[in-house]
């Protein structure tokens, strides 16, 4: 379903039973999807995975910024898309 904007309405989940992880992990499990990670650690880079959904929903960044009024509880939060590129190809210029 498409929505507003540049984003796509999709189905945004929620993990049920959120565990820290490392970024190798997260892209095991979530591959091909926008995340919102929170409690991010650097060493060895990773956090916690909240919410995935397949497209950049906008509902991720109103999640984000309720999250981000609790430091406390969510630490550092991101939106990150894990997977393959998906920029679009316009094709080549004076074609």
């Amino acid at each position: 379903m498409i929505g507003t904007g540049c984003y796509y309405m999709s189905e945004v989940q929620k993990v049920l039973e959120p565990i820290c992880q490392d970024m190798d992990e997260i892209a095991e499990f979530y591959w091909d999807n926008w995340l919102l990670i929170s409690n991010m650690t650097e060493n060895p880079k990773g956090g916690i995975v909240r919410y995935y959904s397949h497209d950049r929903d906008i509902r991720l960044t109103s999640l984000i910024m309720e999250m981000d009024r609790d430091y406390d509880t969510y630490g550092e939060c991101i939106i990150r898309f894990v997977g393959p590129s998906r920029g679009s190809w316009l094709g080549r210029m004076g074609a």
